[in-house]
């Protein structure tokens, strides 16, 4: 659940950038029902963790069009289909419950070890008792014409089971398709795909230089659902306060029971990718291909996407960052009647291993305690000294060091990576080299500490607790509020 190969422009929240901070070390959860008695009056948890004494001075928000901001902020698509298509059209989740809820989850009543010595043993059933959660009331093929259900039958009745983020449909290159609501984060590379080892994989016919996009959507279960509500109200504009000279945002950090799943699928068939056969068809009104690695910027056609990857995300208080991270492969090669039968998980990770190179010396670098491994042979895809990673993440990153670098500016300023936010895509030496950025990158911390090592703007940075869907809804915002001067393709609207 890293960064996408190249990055997460969209999501990385992704979804998927680097850098800068003094580390915070592991710290100790904190505890989580008391934080939330204490910060109900500010629409969220609150972490245990000091904000720096001073920060830069907050830039005031442009004048808003008010008018249009709703309707931009919860628009379906950043196109409409066309008046004669026939097939699914996306449609935002955003009732978002007004009341915080209690959500169903049994994987927190697992008995496991956040600390050296676990298992995949031990962990497989929290990961299945997450994977029974999120396919509940889904269509087991994941067929097209269905999709994926925000609203699903349960013994209680139907309700919504799934919320969107806002504002992910104003970006004219990479926002939200008709179809299935998919956003585009950065291609992937043909070498991607054949793994990171052995070479198991072999692609005959893939050309050399193939490029493959990438189409992913996100989800919050009502947990995350009630956050996302608190910071992005109905009028379509960010509910921040101040807090000890720093901007926060209403309803963060996400509750315990907060599950977030994001569906990733690629542009490769099975011709191009063997163990993707078999995988799903989905429509997605994606860019138009000019060649084997040349796509158009902003002209788009509906094309057929095949899921490759589901990331998966919960927060656990045992955790020393809140979080637990899983990634679910498609393999082909598996036997099975369904879709579901054929996703199977590459590992966990709940911290970023801070022991371990490049956070620390090769001399003084300790086995990896904090991310474990599934025990399989076919998909030698991992993260950074083998930190867990997906199919189309990058291998200098994990899931965890890259999402928990997500922050937003003051709510209308235009993100700057490594000015104004965390730089968590790329930096130098970036799993290379030990480095205080890598340190920084590959520590433990909770929220809502400013990113480790980070001065001025980067310090002052609003935490969104993991989510680079909720930054990018930040980063959108801005563009809607003041308008960039040369975009690379007209915004929506």
């Amino acid at each position: 659940m890293g960064p996408s190969n190249a990055s997460h422009l969209f999501y990385a929240v992704v979804l998927a950038i680097p850098l800068v901070f003094t580390g915070c070390g592991d710290t100790k959860p904190a505890d989580t029902k008391k934080a939330a008695d204490k910060g109900a009056d500010k629409g969220g948890d609150k972490g245990a963790d000091k904000v720096p004494d001073k920060v830069p001075d907050k830039p005031e928000p442009p004048p808003v069009d008010s008018s249009k901001t709703a309707e931009r902020a919860f628009a379906n698509t950043s196109v409409p289909p066309p008046p004669d298509w026939k097939g699914p059209v996306f449609e935002l989740s955003h009732d978002y419950p007004k009341e915080r809820p209690t959500c169903s989850s049994p994987w927190l009543q697992r008995e496991v070890k956040f600390e050296a010595g676990g298992t995949w043993d031990q962990w497989a059933p929290y990961i299945q008792d997450i994977v029974d959660y999120v396919k509940e009331g889904q269509d087991p093929n994941l067929a097209n014409e269905i999709g994926w259900r925000a609203k699903i039958e349960t013994t209680g009745g139907e309700e919504t089971r799934w919320f969107h983020v806002p504002w992910m449909a104003y970006d004219g290159h990479q926002g939200r398709e008709f179809v299935h609501g998919l956003t585009n984060e950065l291609s992937t590379a043909r070498s991607t795909f054949t793994g990171r080892g052995g070479g198991l994989h072999t692609l005959p016919g893939a050309p050399p230089d193939a490029l493959y996009e990438t189409w992913s959507v996100g989800f919050y279960n009502p947990c995350g659902g009630w956050s996302i509500g608190q910071q992005w109200p109905a009028s379509g504009e960010p509910a921040t306060y101040d807090e000890g000279g720093r901007m926060l945002a209403r309803g963060m950090p996400f509750p315990e029971g907060t599950l977030v799943v994001k569906v990733l699928n690629t542009t490769a068939n099975g011709d191009d990718v063997p163990y993707l056969k078999g995988s799903t068809n989905w429509q997605a009104d994606a860019h138009v291909q000019l060649g084997p690695d040349k796509y158009e910027t902003c002209k788009r056609v509906v094309r057929e996407v095949h899921l490759v990857q589901i990331d998966l995300a919960v927060v656990d208080s045992r955790s020393p960052t809140r979080w637990v991270y899983s990634t679910l492969v498609y393999d082909g090669t598996m036997e099975g009647e369904t879709i579901w039968d054929r996703m199977r998980p590459l590992g966990v990770q709940w911290g970023n291993d801070p022991g371990t190179f490049p956070a620390v010396p090769e001399g003084e670098s300790k086995p990896l305690s904090e991310s474990i491994a599934a025990p399989i042979n076919i998909h030698e895809h991992y993260g950074c000294q083998k930190r867990l990673a997906g199919n189309v993440d990058q291998s200098n990153s994990s899931c965890l060091s890259c999402h928990m670098g997500a922050y937003a500016p003051a709510a209308g300023t235009a993100i700057e990576q490594g000015t104004n936010v965390p730089a968590i895509f790329t930096f130098d030496g970036m799993c290379t080299t030990n480095n205080a950025a890598n340190a920084n990158y590959f520590s433990n911390y909770l929220y809502p500490a400013p990113f480790p090592g980070s001065a001025g703007a980067v310090a002052a940075a609003m935490p969104l607790d993991t989510s680079l869907q909720l930054q990018v809804a930040f980063g959108e915002y801005a563009k809607f509020v003041a308008p960039p001067s040369n975009p690379s393709c007209p915004p929506a609207g």
